[in-house]
């Protein structure tokens, strides 16, 4: 039911979501202009929509690897025919549940190390605003590039 129902749905789901007019190269603008506040509406929307699709495909793997790692048989059965592949297709699973663990949480990384360089703006003042404001919108760019990828 996962593999013929669920995933293709959430794929479904996260390519319209990515076609939408609100994913598009073009919306750098509006990354741009989330650049002095303390939270960047724009990326912060787009991680919303997207935070539930990586939970549910993180979900199905888990639940994927654990119907495979049962259906293993024990060694003193004897018939370990295509348990090769059994291994194979859990250590995919295991490589795609890394993937997206690392998605999930980049955001997470991205958050703080955004406010780190928002509060040197209050440290070094008005001398280096510019640099910093700077730097804020190619690290909101970057993310935002990031989130395009998937």
């Amino acid at each position: 039911k996962i593999f013929l129902e669920k995933m293709p749905r959430q794929i479904h789901r996260l390519e319209e979501l990515l076609r939408s007019s609100n994913f598009d190269w073009k919306e750098l603008s509006a990354v741009r202009s989330g650049a002095a506040a303390p939270l960047n509406n724009f990326l912060n929307q787009h991680y919303t929509h997207l935070k539930p699709i990586l939970l549910d495909f993180m979900d199905d793997l888990c639940k994927i690897r654990l119907w495979i790692v049962c259906l293993i048989p024990r060694v003193e059965d004897g018939d370990n025919k295509g348990v090769e592949i059994q291994h194979e297709v859990i250590d995919v699973c295991n490589e795609g549940l890394s993937s997206l663990d690392s998605l999930y949480r980049y955001y997470f990384r991205y958050n703080i190390e955004r406010a780190k360089i928002l509060g040197k703006k209050e440290k070094y003042g008005e001398s280096s605003k510019a640099n910093i404001e700077t730097a804020v919108i190619e690290y909101d760019e970057a993310t935002y590039v990031i989130l395009l990828s998937l």
